[in-house]
């Protein structure tokens, strides 16, 4: 048995991405199962996973999180916590939006919806902000965000499941007809 390490296990994702790049220029035959492999991998979405991650994502951020960007800031002048807060937060919400274009400009409609429903469930699951985190700083941060998922998926065509969804969200319910 050895005990050198894996120097694949040792990448950084960057690292992993080039590694692939290569082996595809150097092997199109694996071009194939690889496109259908990482296929396989985005049409997959579970909307109980998401909503966890979204909720746990937007309610782990602190207060402390504003010292570096409420109050004055050269060059922009004062910033309201509540204005840094809105901005933080959408920092952390993003890459789950962009995660919902990119499914849908790939036409992977069901992983699309199952992605949106999770993120909505996940900021309903923020609608109360919670002291200490900077929910508290945005009390209607949820429900804004929530609305402009909706919008997202009329724009990008995915039918969202709004029965289910009102099931799950009644106190969101005008947001969803």
């Amino acid at each position: 048995m050895s005990d050198k390490r894996s120097a694949l296990d040792a990448l950084s994702a960057a690292e992993k991405a080039a590694v692939l790049d290569e082996l595809l220029a150097a092997r199109p035959d694996l071009r194939q199962p690889a496109e259908a492999y990482a296929a396989q991998l985005l049409s997959g979405a579970d909307r109980s996973a998401v909503a966890g991650d979204v909720a746990d994502a937007l309610q782990g951020l602190g207060v402390e999180e504003l010292n570096t960007r409420a109050g004055y800031r050269p060059g922009r002048g004062y910033v309201h916590p509540a204005e840094a807060a809105d901005e933080i937060l959408d920092e952390v919400l993003q890459p789950f939006l962009d995660d919902l274009q990119r499914r849908a400009g790939l036409g992977m409609r069901s992983a699309a919806v199952e992605l949106a429903t999770g993120i909505l469930l996940g900021l309903y699951n923020c609608r109360h902000g919670n002291s200490e985190t900077l929910l508290e700083y945005c009390p209607d941060y949820a429900a804004e965000r929530a609305s402009g998922v909706v919008s997202d998926c009329a724009r990008l065509g995915i039918e969202l499941p709004a029965v289910e969804l009102l099931d799950l969200m009644p106190e969101w319910s005008a947001l969803l007809h």
